[in-house]
Formats: C-alpha cells, sequence, structure tokens
C-alpha cells in the first residue's frame, strides 16, 4: 500500500481564539495577466491547536483533518 500525501500549508498564526484554536493566514502574491500588477491575497484558516502551545506570530504547517468543529477542518501538524 502506498501512503497517501496529504496536502499542507504553512502560514502564521493571527490569532489564538481559545486553547486548542488558532486562525493561520497564509499570505500569496500574483501577477495579474493583462496588467501585470503585482497584488497579493490572503486566506485566513481556522486549526485545531491539540498541545495548546501556538504563540500569535508563530509560522506554522498545518493539515487537512476530519470536522474537528463548524469552522475547524485544519490541524497543526
Amino acid at each position: 500500500m502506498s501512503e497517501k500525501t496529504l496536502q499542507t500549508i504553512t502560514g502564521t498564526i493571527v490569532k489564538v481564539s481559545s486553547t486548542q484554536t488558532v486562525k493561520v493566514a497564509t499570505k500569496v502574491t500574483k501577477v495579474h495577466p493583462l496588467y501585470r500588477k503585482r497584488y497579493s491575497l490572503t486566506k485566513q484558516y481556522t486549526a485545531h491547536d491539540e498541545a495548546g502551545t501556538a504563540k500569535v506570530g508563530d509560522i506554522v504547517t498545518i493539515i487537512p483533518c476530519r470536522p474537528v468543529s463548524k469552522t475547524k477542518r485544519w490541524a497543526i501538524k
């Protein structure tokens, strides 16, 4: 059997909501196809922090997991 590779996302913690919930923001820079102007996109993910040791400003890697709550679908690796 081959092991399934999971999608991982690296981002910065911008908010610690509770003891096991954090918000992770990712930033992507894109170039407009016609005007060649650079613009940035920021997307936030709600992630589960089992250990509860994450602080604002930490750079973390998150992986998909089973739904933990209504919005939490990611876990800190």
